[in-house]
This record gives structure tokens, sequence and C-alpha cells, in this order.
């Protein structure tokens, strides 16, 4: 039975029906991750390797029995450096790009990536990701990575056989029954409970993200900030937003972080850098595609600020008394305008 837990309300795909995000059903090996009305579903085929969860922009998705943010501090306690699948962590590809920075910001020792298989591709792309990443912020800290041998994974799948035998055991047969029965109830269709629903609209930043703050804290400031491609960086971003913005105001409505903002009126859009999670969403619902992406700017980092992207003139409609985005002519809001034309239409007034 698998042990991924899925919290719906986090995830960006049920955001809105327009999101792009496919990075779970993507890096899945067993294709064991669909989709069903933008509901996230595993299917029995997952194996727990832990992938979906190294690559979730807003950790929708969690492991059952296994705490990444326990794992972090507990790591940071031990002497030795090195991360191993199957021994101190089930799978190196449950690690985002952020941990690995983390570690190696916080760590004394160096850290060393011993992956299997499975993960290998995966985890050496985060890798080289940190690494660089690690080397703007002009630091000394390097990651080491490493395929584990067939003779280790092996010896980890006749421990499992073992597992499988004790279970012939009358209590044995109980626990997995039980195990069968929640595998029936996990495959029904799912849909969005109040709770879920209640997560949609919060805004918060993943724990990841929340530990990067704190291991950022430890970097003295560069000397000469750098200027990133947007294309080399999976995590954060900056942004612009041009005049063909209508002030819509889905964007910062749905980012799941609050890293789009607007004020009480509606009159401006701001953006908080290191609150982005590059989930995207922003540039799936922009109608007009008036949020571009822009080269990452290591001064961020270290300068944190709140930017305004665009400003609006916002007066308050002739009719409702609302306030809208005016865009000259008559001082009345669009919805105003639309019922007012949808009233002739009714009436048969030109």
């Amino acid at each position: 039975m698998s042990k991924l837990q899925i919290e719906l309300g986090n995830c960006v795909k049920v955001f809105s029906k327009n999101s792009s995000c496919s990075k779970c059903a993507d890096i899945c090996p067993e294709k064991a991750i669909i989709y069903n009305n933008n509901i996230l579903q595993v299917l029995p085929e997952c194996t727990d390797c832990g992938l979906c969860l190294g690559v979730c922009p807003t950790e929708a998705i969690s492991l059952k029995d296994f705490d990444l943010l326990e794992f972090v501090f507990g790591f940071l306690e031990l002497e030795s450096g090195i991360i191993k699948c199957q021994n101190n962590i089930p799978c190196t590809g449950i690690l985002h790009a952020e941990h690995l920075i983390s570690l190696a910001l916080l760590k004394e020792q160096q850290i060393e990536l011993e992956c299997c298989e499975i993960c290998h591709q995966e985890s050496h792309k985060k890798v080289e990701e940190a690494n660089f990443f690690l080397q703007k912020l002009d630091t000394h800290k390097h990651i080491n990575i490493s395929l584990v041998s067939i003779q280790e994974i092996e010896e980890v799948q006749i421990d499992n056989r073992r597992d499988f035998l004790k279970r012939l055991s009358l209590k044995g047969a109980i626990k997995s029954k039980v195990e069968f029965d929640q595998e029936v109830q996990a495959q029904e269709i799912k849909t969005l409970s109040s709770q879920d629903s209640t997560n949609i609209r919060k805004k918060e930043l993943p724990n990841r993200r929340k530990l990067l703050y704190m291991a950022l804290k430890r970097v003295d400031k560069v000397a000469e900030y750098e200027l990133i491609n947007e294309e080399k960086l999976s995590f954060i971003s900056q942004k612009s937003i041009n005049d063909s913005c209508d002030n819509c105001s889905i964007c910062y409505r749905l980012c799941p972080t609050g890293a789009l903002q607007s004020n009480k009126r509606g009159s401006k859009i701001e953006f908080d850098t290191l609150a982005c999670v590059k989930c995207h969403l922003c540039h799936d619902v922009c109608e007009p595609n008036a949020i571009q992406l822009q080269q990452f700017s290591t001064k961020s980092l270290f300068e944190p600020t709140i930017k305004e992207l665009i400003k609006f003139d916002v007066i308050r409609c002739n009719d409702c008394g609302n306030f809208f985005t005016y865009q000259g002519g008559e001082p009345t809001c669009y919805r105003c305008k639309l019922e007012e034309e949808e009233a002739k239409d009714l009436w048969g007034i030109q």
C-alpha cells in the first residue's frame, strides 16, 4: 500500500483548471500518479520512491511515517554528512534542491549523497542546481553525489521479503487486511473537502523555504551581486508585469504563497521574490500573458524587498460605488456596464 499522502488544498493543480503543473506525474518512474478533474490520485503501482515529493513546488505531497523537516534537523545533529538511499532516508529523491542548499549551508561536514538507480539521475540534476546556487552565494560549500551499489539495494529487498514472511502470522494477516481496506478506500474518487478549500485560501510558505530563510541568514553578503538567467533556477524567480495587465486580480488571489499580493483597493500588484516557489500558476491563469520572468538577482537574497510590479488608477464606480480599475471613458465599472447591456437586451432597448 502506498504511503503517499496528498494535501489537495496545497496542490496548485487544484487551485485552477488552467494550471500546467504536472511535475509529480512527470517524474514518477511507475506512472502511478494521475489527475482526475485536476485532482491528484495515486495508483497501486506506486513504490513510494518519493521522487514526487522532491519536485512538488508547494509540498502538497508527503510520505506517511516520514517527516522531511524532522529528518533535516535530525541529520544536522549527526557527525556524518552522508545521506544514503534506504538507509537514513527512504530515497534521496525525496529531497528538493532547496533542502540540499540548506543542508550544505547549515552542516559543518560536507554533504554526500549516495543514490539508488531509481533516483540517481534526478538527484544529480538537483545537486548540480544546488552547487550552482551555492557558488553564486560565494561559499566554499559543495555537495557530492554517487551511485549506491546494486548489492546494497538487494540487501534491502531481502529485508522487505523477510517482512512479508513475518506477516504470515495471525497478527500479520490482520495488519495486511487493514492495509488492504485502506488501499481500497484510497482508490476511490476524491473530492475537495471543506478543509481542502480552506487550505486553498491560505497563503503559506513550504517548510523547505522557511528552512532556506534560516540557512541564508548564516551566509555573509557577497562582494558583488550577480544576475542569473531565469531557466537556471527551478524553485525561485523574479517577475515583471507589462501594460497589458487588466488588473483582473486572479494571479495574486490564487498565488499559493502570497508572493504576489495587492492592497485593499487593488490599486497595485507587488511581488516578494523570496516567497515565490516558481509554481508557474500566475502565468497559467494570466489571459493577456502580462506576467514575465526576469533574470534573478542575488541581491534579493541579501537585501529582500517587496517590489511594486505595476500600479493602477483605481476610482469608485458611479453606479455601485465599488472601486475598479479606471481605463478612461465613463466612470462605471465593468460589472455595471455588463448589467446595463443585459438589461437593454432584455427590454429590447437599442
